[in-house]
């Protein structure tokens, strides 16, 4: 009898201890399957050099097993084309997203083309057609400049550069920023609702509007905004790399009178009052 209950006890411990042994290669198992299981990775193709915009060349999918894809790595070409390396990434390296910037993060100076420069404009509502001006626009450059002597004013109006691209305005590069960030409004409160603010709120009286000129142009339009009063006429899309001959604007062409004219300086603002 005891006999019998020694052996019913040691299979019962024999059952015990393989269903133990059992569930700990079954975990073990799901483990390394799962370590193990191959993920699409970007990997670098060729050394790729800090300050570099990523094309498909540069990278390709590979399957990489879990265990060993690095955090923050990226898994699809849409995460990587366009951005830019802000280290070097070598060969066969997997492509993290730390080591990469976007457009926006890097700055105005990826916008500017090589052999140009970024020249701002001081403008304001007035002579920036309303503030409707947005990055990437093109425009021409108007200068109106006093030839006069005296009290004899010879005032003139010249096209000093056509066609010329715009690469920011005010501190906008083409991305939101935090100034044009509003919240929602608030279903019990819905006065407190600040709405987006309109093109004529964001250009000022000391507003800028950045252009890319070359560097012989840039010398020539600082001098000219030290000497005269700058302007910009905003171009359609539609009209590409199109040059007008044009002949400056005087008063005299302007008003049809051959007598010079003293000229009168725009208020920077007008006021208008109302009452009973």
């Amino acid at each position: 009898m005891k006999n019998v209950r020694a052996l019913l006890l040691s299979l019962i411990v024999a059952l015990v201890a393989t269903f133990a042994q059992c569930r700990y290669v079954h975990s073990r198992e799901q483990v390394l399957l799962y370590d193990s299981e191959p993920l699409k990775t970007l990997v670098a193709t060729v050394d790729i050099p800090a300050k570099v915009r990523l094309d498909e060349t540069m990278v390709q999918l590979v399957d990489v097993p879990r265990k060993w894809q690095q955090p923050k790595a990226l898994t699809s070409m849409d995460a990587v084309i366009g951005q830019i390396s802000s280290v070097p990434i070598f060969a066969g390296e997997q492509v993290v997203a730390t080591k990469l910037v976007t457009v926006e993060d890097a700055g105005l100076a990826f916008y500017v083309p090589k052999g140009y420069r970024a020249l701002a404009i001081a403008v304001d509502v007035y002579n920036a057609v309303g503030g409707h001006i947005r990055p990437g626009n093109h425009v021409d450059i108007l200068g109106s400049f006093d030839f006069g002597s005296g009290e004899k004013s010879d005032l003139r109006t010249v096209t000093l550069q056509q066609d010329v691209w715009v690469l920011s305005v005010v501190d906008d590069i083409g991305a939101i920023t935090a100034r044009e960030v509003v919240p929602l409004p608030d279903p019990e409160n819905p006065e407190s609702y600040e709405p987006p603010p309109g093109p004529s709120d964001l250009l000022q009286s000391q507003a800028t509007i950045t252009i890319a000129v070359t560097p012989a142009d840039a010398q020539r339009l600082s001098m000219a905004q030290e000497i005269g009063r700058l302007g910009v006429v905003l171009r359609s899309l539609w009209e590409s790399e199109t040059k007008v001959e044009l002949t400056p604007a005087t008063v005299q062409t302007v008003l049809g009178m051959p007598e010079q004219v003293r000229t009168r300086s725009r208020p920077a603002y007008r006021l208008i009052e109302g009452g009973l």
